[in-house]
């Protein structure tokens, strides 16, 4: 039995136009015009007899036809997507595009990919760094590991690393300051801060330490040059484990003091559920779970 639908462009433009709910971001995913998105869905509005937008001045809002419509065409373009991308890695293999926190990747992965190659031999990853969350709808990324609350919007997001933070210092930078054995000693040195102040600010609360002025100080926004800096005797750092564990083994860096700030924020996995449709994807999450 022949199937009856419209025209698979013009299902196309609505879906990705009910995902953005604009038919402008519409147009630059299709990589065409606004005008032709519109008159797409127009196409589609006439050959359903429904209207599947209100055309409002200033925003697009789904009618309750189109409401009801476009999970559907979503789970279907997902499905087709996955079955194309299987069919692909059949033929010359898995690839995967993975976006990682560049700390992460230098510090806690890249020591272990070895064994998840001896693993998987024929899924070949394509390793992309930046600090920022990932925009699955935009962006060619299957699987990420990101920092922060694990609270994004659309994806499923698994804690993979857990930190804790401490005050840490070059053995030179204490021999120059020290010695330091109370937290309130702190006052007059050079804070070392990540890109979020928080946590230099819940530190010295919870020490209870009042005076010191916790946006004095140098701000890095990658983990690993702030380690290096705290290494390299320009200040105090809050390090945690997994990044510091090696320089305070080898004498590079001293932990000051006993006092550990924990927090809600860790590197998580992370990807749209539809993904992990994928085996090469799922293969990938669990054996970065497993690590942990």
């Amino acid at each position: 039995m022949a199937r009856k639908l419209p025209p698979l462009n013009s299902l196309r433009a609505f879906e990705a136009a009910a995902r953005h709910l604009s038919f402008t971001r519409a147009a630059d995913e299709l990589c065409v015009t606004q005008a032709a998105i519109s008159h797409q869905v127009k196409g589609l509005e006439d050959y359903l007899g429904h209207q599947l937008f209100e055309r409002l001045p200033r925003n697009l809002t789904l009618t309750s036809q189109g409401a009801a419509l476009m999970p559907v065409l979503a789970d279907v373009f997902d499905d087709m997507a996955n079955a194309v991308a299987s069919l692909k890695q059949e033929k010359v293999g898995s690839l995967l595009n993975v976006r990682l926190a560049p700390s992460f990747a230098a510090k806690w992965l890249s020591p272990r990919l070895k064994q998840f190659w001896q693993l998987y031999p024929e899924i070949h990853l394509c390793l992309f760094h930046a600090h920022n969350a990932v925009d699955f709808e935009r962006e060619d990324i299957d699987l990420a590991v990101t920092y922060g609350r694990g609270d994004w919007k659309g994806v499923e997001s698994t804690a993979i690393v857990t930190l804790d933070f401490f005050p840490v210092a070059s053995p030179t930078w204490l021999a120059n300051n020290g010695p330091i054995s109370e937290p309130e000693q702190l006052l007059n040195a050079t804070l070392l801060h990540d890109a979020d102040p928080y946590c230099w600010n819940e530190w010295l609360r919870q020490a209870d330490v009042k005076g010191i002025n916790n946006k004095r100080g140098t701000t890095i926004d990658d983990t690993n040059v702030l380690i290096q800096a705290a290494i390299d005797s320009q200040g105090v750092a809050l390090g945690s484990t997994p990044f510091v564990e090696d320089h305070l083994a080898a004498g590079r860096l001293v932990r000051l003091f006993d006092q550990v700030l924990i927090t809600d924020y860790a590197y998580y996995v992370v990807c749209p559920k539809t993904h992990l449709q994928r085996p090469d994807v799922r293969a990938l999450k669990e054996w970065l779970l497993a690590q942990v």
